[in-house]
């Protein structure tokens, strides 16, 4: 804490040595109540006459007029009578003396510590903090000259699931309003890429169930959700036992987790994404790492795990759709370590104790390859710290949706290859961008007449822009054509008039345990 104007010195110094300092007494020679037992001294002045007992509490912002000022006012003449304990025997000045001073100060900066830390790590606060210290995270991150938006939306979980019930149907639900009709169902409207949330999920029911509108909500606007998978999932308080774990797929395999697999059987589950673990969004504060001006705060967060302000990992994930949107417009390239799935420049904290140098990882935990793959087979997505630096890795990217067993043969394996691969998020992003642009294109047709071979052969001749089929690609050439080929079917629907039914295909330039995959989305369009 530094020292104000209320303990600083005038005068000379007294012949008694450094540890003192000399001060004229007041005219008005006041009795300030005792501290404790003991002759007390009156409240000095400062060289200029005033009262140095009027200038501390003016700096204290007090006024007479204030309820508290009375009280004050005692508590300050009784410190510094006490501060005042002695003369220099030459019948003028009191003397204050520094050491007591400094011990006083440290006392209340230790306090105060104390206190802040109370605050700080009370779980209220640490959700706030984490929040807006996790969005600065990806704003810091996010290159908005490349044509990216990002927009807020505050609504705790609770009123996102109360909103949903108290709606009659999907469509008149808020998020649906906000995500698809504002946007995507509106004609000009920019469609959203991505749902980023700090919602936190585990296995319940109620969890599953705001999953299950979420995941509808994203499959109708091509945006998928992305989520924290909390330690409730593993039936855990928090994250550090998830390393030791047994047999991960036995665990699923339990009963608590029947609403969840359910929902993994859905086709709406490939839209959702559940991201673990946490990450480290600040330093703790002090005098070595994030020092504080107003006083002496030292952080206690040592052998506090929770102590520490974690953040949701979905804004790391933000950050690798942002990077991979600036650098090549689509969001492909979002995992592995030279494939921009690295997030970098994480927070480190280095502390001494048991008489070495410790360090607390950026991540809650560190995952080996195994767990990380035993976590994707089982549909979440994990961040990897990389050992001995600040940054981490997203090895994968699947979503929630469990891939389907269509048999042996070699139409069997193949039909489990596309829907495997259909199953990860980053193809998910390829091809909802793709039905975005479809969507917007259809929008134009309105009113032209056009039949639907018209409508098939303008859509195909818009898609050939991003194919390049060729066995061999430059990665300059596969990061603006990602497509090996691509087609559209557009067919009528029966008993409806006046919609198409538009299936689309892609094959993207890459091979999945030697075979080449395709991904399939099928949507309606509007004839006139």
């Amino acid at each position: 804490m530094r020292r104000g104007p209320g303990v600083r010195a005038w005068g000379s110094r007294p012949p008694g040595g450094p540890g003192v300092r000399r001060f004229q007494p007041r005219d008005d020679r006041g009795k300030p109540p005792s501290m404790e037992a003991g002759p007390q001294q009156d409240a000095p002045a400062n060289r200029d006459g005033g009262s140095l007992l009027a200038e501390i509490l003016e700096q204290a912002g007090l006024a007479p007029a204030d309820e508290a000022y009375q009280g004050v006012k005692k508590g300050v003449e009784a410190a510094l009578g006490r501060v005042a304990g002695r003369t220099d025997g030459g019948g003028g000045g009191a003397m204050i003396d520094n050491a007591l001073v400094d011990l006083w100060i440290a006392e209340i900066d230790h306090r105060l510590s104390r206190q802040i830390d109370e605050i700080l790590h009370h779980p209220v606060f640490q959700r706030l903090e984490a929040a807006w210290r996790g969005l600065k995270f990806a704003i810091d991150h996010i290159d908005f000259r490349e044509n990216i938006r990002l927009e807020l939306l505050s609504c705790s979980k609770e009123d996102l699931l109360a909103d949903f019930e108290d709606s009659s149907e999907m469509v008149r639900s808020g998020l649906y309003k906000i995500v698809y009709s504002a946007e995507f169902g509106t004609f000009g409207g920019r469609p959203f890429g991505a749902i980023i949330s700090n919602y936190e999920f585990g296995p319940g029911p109620q969890d599953i169930v705001l999953l299950q509108k979420c995941a509808a909500v994203a499959a109708m606007a091509h945006a998928p959700f992305l989520a924290v998978a909390g330690p409730q999932f593993f039936g855990l308080k928090d994250y550090r036992k998830v390393p030791h774990l047994g047999d991960i797929k036995a665990l699923f395999e339990g009963p608590q987790y029947v609403k969840y697999n359910a929902f993994r059987e859905s086709e709406d589950a490939r839209y959702v994404g559940l991201i673990l673990p946490r990450f480290l969004l600040r330093l703790p504060y002090g005098a070595g790492t994030v020092p504080v001006k107003a006083f002496s705060y030292e952080e206690d967060v040592v052998g506090d795990h929770a102590a520490y302000c974690w953040g949701a990992p979905t804004y790391a994930f933000a950050t690798r759709l942002a990077e991979s949107f600036a650098r090549h417009r689509w969001c492909l390239h979002i995992i592995g370590p030279q494939s921009g799935g690295t997030v970098e420049g994480l927070t480190l904290h280095e502390y001494e104790a048991m008489g070495a140098i410790q360090t607390k990882i950026p991540t809650e935990i560190m995952l080996t390859e195994r767990r990380e793959f035993e976590l994707s087979e089982e549909g979440f997505i994990g961040l990897t710290f990389r050992k001995d630096t600040d940054n981490a890795c997203f090895f994968s990217a699947t979503s929630v949706q469990k891939p389907k067993y269509f048999g042996q043969s070699e139409e069997g394996r193949a039909a489990e290859l596309n829907h495997r691969l259909g199953t990860q998020l980053p193809y998910m992003f390829l091809v909802s961008r793709l039905a975005h642009y479809i969507k917007v294109m259809q929008r134009e047709q309105i009113g032209t007449w056009k039949e639907r071979h018209d409508l098939e052969r303008e859509l195909n001749a818009w898609l050939s822009q991003y194919v390049a089929d060729m066995d061999v690609v430059s990665p300059a050439v596969r990061s603006k054509r990602p497509l090996r080929r691509a087609r559209t079917v557009v067919t009528e629907v029966e008993g409806s008039a006046g919609w198409y039914r538009v299936q689309l295909e892609v094959r993207p330039h890459l091979k999945y345990m030697g075979a080449y995959f395709t991904l399939n989305l099928m949507g309606k369009l509007d004839r006139e």
